[in-house]
C-alpha cells in the first residue's frame, strides 16, 4: 500500500484565491499541505520544468492528519484522473472560481509578474490567443504555454463539465473566491466540513498574492527567465548557490512594486462579458454557488 498521498487537491482555476486557500489551510493543525504548485499530477499540461518523483511528492505528506495539494493548473489537465486511478487514490476536490472578466485581465498581470508574458498591453495580448495555441508569438522561456490563453483558461464551463464527469459531486467542493474575501472564517468552516475535518480557531487572515508590477521589463526577464548561456555564466562568476539567491532575491524585489491593477476599459470589459456569457449560464446549471450575477 503507498503511504503519504493527497487526501485532497486544490486544482483550479488561476487567480482564484487559491494561494490565499492554501495559505490558511497550511496552518490547519490536521492539513499537510505540499508546496503550492508542486504539480505532480497532470503529465499533459506540457510543463518544461521537472515534475517531483513519488518519493520527492510523498515527502511533503504525513502518515498522520490528511494531505493537500494545490495546483491550479490541474483543473486543466485530461490525464489526471487516470494518475489518480494508477496510484489508486480518489481525493477530493476543491475548486476555486471568480468572474471569468477578472480571471482573465488578472492571469495577464500575474504573467508579466512570472516573466510568462511579454505583451504588457493586455488587449493585444488577448489578440494573441489563437496564434499562440499554434505555437507563434509565444515569450521565451514561458512555462506552460496555455498560461497565455488568457480567455480559454477563464472559461470554466468545460473544464467543470470533465471534472464532474470524473469525480462524484460529493467529492467536490466549489467555492467563490468573493465569498472567501466577504467571510473568510466562514468560507473556511465550509471547507473544514468538507474534509471532515475539527474547526480551527488561530488562522491568521493576511493579505496574499497582491498585485504586483514590473519597474524594468529586462532585468525582471534576465532573473525569472535566464538563458543557459546566462545561467551558465552567473554560476560560474558566483559558484554559491545560497549567495546567488540572495541576490536574485534581493534584485526581484527591487524591481518589483506593490501597486493597484488599472481598471479594465469599458469596451475590453464588455467584449469579455459578452464572450463569457454562454459559458457562464452553463456553468450556473452544474454548480452550487450561484453565479448569475456575474452576467451584467
Amino acid at each position: 500500500m503507498i503511504k503519504s498521498l493527497p487526501h485532497f487537491l486544490i486544482i483550479g482555476a488561476p487567480k482564484c484565491g487559491t494561494t490565499a486557500l492554501h495559505n490558511y489551510l497550511s496552518q490547519h493543525p490536521e492539513i499537510n499541505m505540499s508546496p503550492k504548485e508542486i504539480h505532480y499530477f497532470g503529465k499533459d499540461l506540457g510543463y518544461k520544468v521537472d515534475r517531483p518523483t513519488l518519493e520527492e511528492y510523498q515527502s511533503h505528506f504525513k502518515n498522520t492528519g490528511i494531505n493537500g495539494d494545490g495546483s491550479v493548473w490541474y483543473l486543466y489537465s485530461d490525464t489526471i484522473y487516470q494518475e489518480l486511478k494508477d496510484l489508486g487514490i480518489s481525493p477530493k476536490i476543491i475548486v476555486l472560481l471568480r468572474n471569468p472578466v477578472e480571471v482573465a485581465y488578472s492571469l495577464h498581470s500575474q504573467n508579466l509578474v512570472d516573466a510568462n508574458e511579454s505583451v504588457t498591453v493586455f488587449e493585444e495580448a488577448l489578440s494573441l490567443e489563437e496564434s499562440r495555441k499554434n505555437g507563434k508569438n509565444l515569450p521565451p522561456n514561458v512555462d506552460p504555454p496555455r498560461t497565455l490563453y488568457y480567455r480559454e483558461t477563464a472559461d470554466f464551463f468545460p473544464r467543470m463539465q470533465v471534472l464532474f464527469q470524473h469525480i462524484p459531486s460529493e467529492n467536490i467542493f466549489v467555492g467563490l473566491q468573493e465569498h472567501m474575501q466577504k467571510d473568510t472564517a466562514q468560507f473556511l468552516k465550509q471547507v473544514e466540513h468538507f474534509l471532515n475535518l475539527n474547526h480551527f480557531n488561530g488562522y491568521t487572515f493576511n493579505l496574499v498574492n497582491e498585485n504586483r508590477q514590473i519597474k524594468n521589463k529586462k532585468v525582471h526577464q534576465l532573473i525569472k527567465k535566464p538563458n543557459s548561456l546566462n545561467r551558465m555564466l552567473f554560476r560560474t562568476i558566483i559558484p554559491f548557490k545560497k549567495v546567488r539567491s540572495w541576490m536574485v532575491h534581493g534584485i526581484y524585489k527591487k524591481n518589483v512594486t506593490t501597486s493597484k491593477r488599472p481598471e479594465l476599459s469599458l469596451q475590453t470589459k464588455r467584449v469579455l462579458q459578452l464572450y463569457f456569457k454562454p459559458s457562464i449560464q452553463a456553468l450556473n446549471e452544474i454548480i452550487t454557488p450561484d453565479i448569475s450575477h456575474w452576467i451584467d
